[in-house]
């Protein structure tokens, strides 16, 4: 089968219909295990490696001490190898992993590598805020995926994120909603009419997804309120 068959394959899975995304305390996520399973029932002879430093130790650190873990997936003659930094519990890089946290981002990063191999591949490039395809061309369509860069938030342990949450505005403002769902809201929107750019649009829905994934969870009315809105006011911009 060629690489090409093996991306298409595997893009075509709908995760979200399979169950392989789920949420939990506001926070959309991958399992790895599902994942891989997954992956393996397609490909029984798939491979992954986790890659160990000189010391023999599953993670590596750059020349300021971050840490971060390394996999590869091979997939038939297809090799992709991820790199993912080692995050506490707030999401953030830190220096001094213990067991624990070495061993979750290594199944993040598992989950993110086979995700290159196409599966999933649309929760990281931000396609949960898609084009109408009833008012949108082809051209339109594809500038807008060729525009998405990868933006993967993989939670194993989603319980570990902590509140407050907040929200970051499309001219670098941070508001913090705290654990008030109607507070959150109105920040949205407050500051969706900041965006002045189709690409604006997107990177403010993209980096602010824990508050959106909270307000999904919480009431999915509203949140369908609200991406309504968001490709309302993308619609008035042409992406560049």
């Amino acid at each position: 089968m060629s690489e090409k068959s093996i991306w298409q394959s595997l893009k075509t899975i709908n995760v979200e219909e399979e169950k392989l995304v789920e949420s939990k305390n506001g926070l959309r996520y991958i399992s790895w295990a599902m994942a891989w399973s997954r992956l393996c029932d397609m490909y029984p002879d798939a491979k992954m490696e986790k890659h160990c430093n000189e010391q023999g130790l599953p993670y590596f650190k750059d020349d300021q001490g971050w840490c971060f873990t390394k996999v590869t997936v091979t997939v038939k003659d297809k090799s992709i190898t991820e790199v993912l930094p080692v995050l506490s519990f707030n999401n953030k890089p830190i220096q001094h992993p213990n067991s624990f946290q070495v061993n979750t981002s290594l199944m993040r990063c598992l989950a993110k590598a086979i995700a290159l191999h196409g599966m999933g591949v649309a929760v990281y490039s931000g396609e949960d805020l898609k084009e109408d395809d009833s008012s949108t061309s082809n051209t339109t369509t594809k500038n807008a995926e060729s525009s998405s860069e990868p933006s993967v938030t993989v939670f194993e342990s989603p319980q570990d994120i902590k509140h407050p949450f907040s929200v970051k505005s499309p001219t670098g403002e941070v508001k913090s909603g705290d654990e008030d769902l109607q507070a959150i809201i109105k920040i949205f929107d407050e500051f969706l009419p900041q965006c002045s750019s189709y690409e604006s649009v997107s990177n403010f829905w993209k980096e602010n997804k824990v508050g959106l994934s909270l307000i999904e969870e919480k009431n999915k009315q509203e949140f369908q309120r609200i991406k309504d809105d968001f490709m309302n006011r993308r619609s008035n911009f042409k992406p560049q």
